[in-house]
């Protein structure tokens, strides 16, 4: 005859070696709990997305410090690792789309399951999202876009936006993995090949140059570069520059003696390119 295991099993004192036993036998057995879950990352910036998953099934997607609730059904077990609900992912998007990240599962209680069980309702638990992408680069791009409208610029899957008249300093991340992060797109359209090393110089209107000026903390030095960067659809500046299209900064803190900062600015075109 099949054993049947009643809720009320678990309220039993334990009164002897033997009843333990029956105990766990008649927790194990039950019928597996129903969690009720609350997802979120307190910590996340505006910008991120998590998009949860429950046996393959896309459940919905959390943005920033946003939460969202979701029931999954757990597993027989003595204990809440044995109990808790399987084949959940979160992802997150990356270069070449979506990938996997980690989270941790918690109960409001340690006793929260059988509470629940007694009362015929579903266990409370939290899911805390972790932002932990795949290995990566970072690749700088500065944006001219002074008489141009909005625009958008891209590797593979990830972008970010440039307002119309901005001159706006971009980073993205590069991970290899499929043939879209080869290349740096604006509008959808290729710009240049992902370098990243070199800075890459967009400039939307073909109309400006540029120069690199520099300035010494902790000791007295500033100057300009003798490079003229003349009008391109785009480029790679020859070094790497802290700031673009902002003045140098009037200080820093430096954990040395004394440090170099410097700017890309626009200068005026020589005559001969005009």
């Amino acid at each position: 005859m099949k054993q049947r295991c009643p809720v009320s099993c678990v309220t039993w004192r334990c009164i002897s070696r033997f009843t333990f036993i029956l105990i766990l036998g008649c927790i194990g057995c039950g019928k597996p709990p129903i969690f009720h879950i609350v997802a979120r990352n307190e910590l996340a910036n505006p910008s991120e997305r998590y998009k949860i998953f429950l046996k393959g099934r896309d459940l919905g997607t959390v943005t920033g410090r946003g939460t969202f609730e979701f029931d999954a059904e757990g597993r027989r077990g003595d204990t809440f690792q044995d109990m808790q609900p399987q084949d959940i992912e979160v992802k997150i998007p990356w270069v070449c789309g979506w990938v996997k990240t980690y989270f941790a599962l918690y109960l409001a209680r340690p006793d929260e399951i059988e509470r629940a069980r007694a009362e015929h309702r579903a266990v409370q638990a939290s899911m805390n999202l972790s932002y932990m992408p795949p290995a990566f680069d970072w690749v700088t791009i500065f944006v001219d876009n002074r008489g141009g409208p909005p625009q958008t610029v891209s590797i593979g899957e990830l972008q970010e936006q440039v307002p119309a008249g901005a001159a706006q300093r971009v980073l993205l991340p590069h991970s290899d993995g499929c043939d879209k992060a080869k290349d740096v797109r604006l509008n959808e359209e290729i710009v240049a090949p992902v370098n990243t090393r070199q800075t890459l110089l967009i400039d939307v209107t073909h109309s400006h140059c540029y120069r690199v000026e520099w300035a010494g903390y902790g000791f007295d030095d500033s100057g300009h570069g003798k490079t003229i960067y003349q009008p391109r659809p785009f480029q790679f500046l020859d070094s790497n520059p802290d700031f673009f299209m902002e003045p140098l900064p009037g200080s820093v803190v430096t954990a040395g003696m004394g440090t170099v900062r410097d700017t890309l600015k626009d200068v005026a075109c020589p005559k001969r390119v005009r």
